[in-house]
């Protein structure tokens, strides 16, 4: 009799937090590509004769036997925190050896890290306080499911719903504080990023001191450690340490092929390079309090729409075999994230030779992207990441449709915090998904006065000819090429704000009491010709009339597009809007402008 096969589906955490809490695009990227390492050692310890169901394991670099320097993809976080593997014979015993695999990669790189403590500026004594904030950060779930008679179908969705118990009600670990004699002489801050663990180092005493140790040890490895600590008063808890330095401590010297490329060393490039469009490292870059430029960044935060029930089989026929679709699945999201990503969001290797920079990837996870681009490209970024995740998911089409996604961008001056930046793309994202309405983008202008913006939009429907768009995206690059070309001022944007604003008394629906259907009718109809005029006469003051007709078009079929996004929604929610037909359309067209004037600000920027 054979031996029953098991379903074993892992899971590795924190993920969100721990990618945000960034100060610079290198601990975004470094945050990434650790989450990425440990998985594939998770996997890299499945035994002879299981099989990797997802990811997939096929054009997966990381899990190389032999990690091959030239190997396309090889330095792209791209594996999830979950893998889902089918194990014949002793599962629990795989599992425990998984998770010990995992937490024993994460200690060597805590270990590497810690020996490099003189470089890093960290005292001796901090040993035991370091130790336990790395034994505490990982969060390890798993459950194993037998398949049995019962098939890969039905095993599967039990094993999720216990894994998700499981992670409910996972053991706590008390926390072993440090000895009195340590507590002493250790700060008493909060790490500057999370805000829960101690620090053990920083400050602007320790800021200064890596600065001459900077200076004083010129062309050495030393110099290079210095470089990351020495550029903000930070306070720093082990795991902030741990992802700043671990390429240094870990990868250059256990794994040193991971950190070069056929074209060089590996460039993570800082926050004014990348809204400039340049190719300045980040470990290079000088604070930001002296970093000159008024230019924008965008972060961008993308998603498949409804991926769990994709994969999960919800919207397949009765027929299919899930076994079979969860491989296919895999690979597509596979082949989208190794195969499409860096080149939309980074440009070609020929762009970049010849100077033409883009953005920096900072994830790409199957069907989640997270990366930072100039901010006038960002919505073109957006919509070709969702394009090419169509064209990569198309096989799974089904009667009621065919995968899609959403994203959320935020834009912000190249001074602003980045951790904010990235959970403002995500709470975008989410935005996108609820408020909006999957597929679609929400865009979030956080503006130096403090003031934040929201516009967002359904996106278009490719199969429709250009006059039935009903996407903000159409008009948004029309009006930026006519600006980039000179046919609109810069001052168009700020112009057709300042005329609508007035009309925007209120965001209640207290003055749609009393009216008939046939005056909101009639209500909404004034108010389209209103902004039609006021949007209009404006192009023509700030461009021409040749300027104004090519806009005719876009323009007509977003204002249609906004109303039809309008009823979905309260279809959809069975509730009525929170804002008339005048307002939608008002803060629509206010949204659109504002965002097109700040991309423009800062592709005027970059050029000077």
């Amino acid at each position: 009799m054979h031996p029953p096969n098991y379903l074993l589906k892992f899971q590795i955490g924190p993920v969100q937090d721990f990618i945000a809490t960034a100060r610079s695009t290198r601990d975004l990227w470094s945050g990434s590509y650790l989450l990425s390492w440990l998985v594939a050692e998770g996997i890299k310890k499945l035994p002879s004769g299981s099989e990797l169901i997802f990811p997939s394991r096929s054009g997966q670099p990381l899990l190389d036997t032999t990690l091959n320097p030239d190997r396309p993809g090889i330095l792209i976080p791209n594996l999830p925190n979950i893998f889902i593997a089918e194990i014949k014979g002793n599962a629990l015993e795989t599992a425990r050896q998984v998770e010990a695999a995992i937490r024993a990669e994460w200690g060597k790189i805590a270990d590497s890290v810690w020996e490099q403590r003189s470089k890093i500026g960290l005292p001796q004594f901090t040993h035991d306080r370091f130790r336990a904030q790395v034994d505490h950060h990982l969060s390890i779930s798993w459950q194993i499911t037998e398949i049995g008679s019962q098939g890969y179908a039905e095993a599967y969705p039990h094993n999720g719903w216990h894994l998700d118990a499981v992670r409910q009600t996972r053991d706590f670990k008390a926390w072993d504080s440090a000895t009195r004699d340590e507590t002493s002489r250790l700060t008493n801050e909060k790490d500057s990023l999370t805000g829960r663990e101690e620090a053990l180092v920083g400050g602007t005493d320790y800021q200064k001191k890596m600065q001459e140790l900077k200076l004083a040890s010129k062309g050495t490895i030393a110099e290079s450690y210095a470089s990351l600590f020495a550029k903000h008063a930070d306070y720093l808890g082990a795991v902030a340490i741990i992802k700043r330095s671990w390429h240094l401590a870990y990868l250059n010297h256990a794994h040193t092929p991971t950190l070069k490329t056929r074209s060089g060393e590996f460039i993570i490039r800082s926050i004014p390079a990348i809204a400039a469009r340049t190719c300045e490292p980040d470990d290079k870059a000088l604070p930001q309090e002296k970093t000159q430029g008024d230019g924008y960044i965008a972060a961008i935060a993308f998603d498949g729409d409804s991926i769990g029930k994709w994969v999960n089989g919800d919207f397949l026929p009765r027929d299919m075999d899930l076994r079979n679709h969860h491989s296919s699945f895999s690979q597509a999201l596979s082949s989208f994230a190794l195969g499409r990503v860096r080149e939309i969001v980074e440009g070609t290797a020929a762009d970049q030779l010849a100077g033409n920079w883009k953005g920096q990837l900072i994830y790409a996870g199957g069907d989640d992207v997270v990366c930072l681009v100039p901010a006038d490209a960002a919505l073109d970024v957006a919509s070709k990441l969702r394009e090419a995740f169509r064209e990569a998911t198309q096989s799974t089409e089904t009667t009621d449709g065919k995968p899609d996604a959403s994203a959320g961008i935020a834009i912000a001056h190249i001074h602003s915090p980045l951790q904010d930046l990235i959970r403002e793309a995500q709470r975008a994202e989410t935005r996108a998904k609820t408020e909006v309405g999957r597929p679609a983008f929400s865009i979030t202008l956080m503006k130096r006065s403090g003031e934040i913006s929201h516009w967002g939009g359904k996106w278009d429907d490719p199969g429709k000819p250009f006059h039935e768009i009903p996407c903000g995206v159409a008009l948004h690059d029309t009006i930026a090429e006519a600006m980039n070309h000179g046919g609109l001022s810069a001052k168009f944007p700020h112009r057709v704000c300042e005329l609508l604003s007035p009309y925007l008394v209120s965001q209640s629906t207290l003055m749609e009491a009393g009216k008939s259907m046939q005056d909101a009718i009639t209500e909404t109809a004034i108010a389209k010709e209103l902004i039609r005029h006021e949007f209009f006469h404006a192009a023509e003051r700030q461009g021409s009339k040749e300027a104004a007709d090519l806009l005719r078009v876009p323009f007509t079929a977003y204002l249609e597009g906004v109303l039809k996004a309008r009823t979905e929604r309260e279809i959809h929610s069975k509730k009525p809007s929170s804002r008339t037909p005048t307002q939608e359309l008002l803060i629509s067209v206010i949204g659109l402008c504002t965002t097109v004037a700040f991309a423009h600000r800062n592709k005027s920027s970059a050029e000077k």
